[in-house]
């Protein structure tokens, strides 16, 4: 169900439906502090993200022993990876 349009809007232009005046002046007060919030709100995932990849990047798994295998385990593995290919 659409919802017929208003018969007067005064902060968009009836024809062309681009923002008046009018709705720059009711906008510019509050510029300044969206944009501060814009990034006050956009620094926590982007944080988050950088410390999840400083944290990823710095792990060494050097330490960890890799088990031997035989070789007849290694041709079936390779047989398996073939036929999957």
């Amino acid at each position: 169900m659409a919802i017929p349009p208003k018969a007067h809007d005064r902060y968009r232009d009836p024809k062309t439906h681009q923002i008046t005046p009018a709705l720059y002046r009711v906008r510019q007060p509050f510029f300044w502090r969206n944009v501060i919030g814009l990034f006050v709100v956009g620094s926590i995932p982007l944080g988050a993200y950088w410390y999840t990849f400083y944290k990823m990047t710095e792990d060494d798994f050097g330490d960890i022993p890799i088990p031997p295998i035989s070789d007849e385990d290694l041709q079936k593995l390779q047989k398996e990876y073939n036929e999957k290919k």
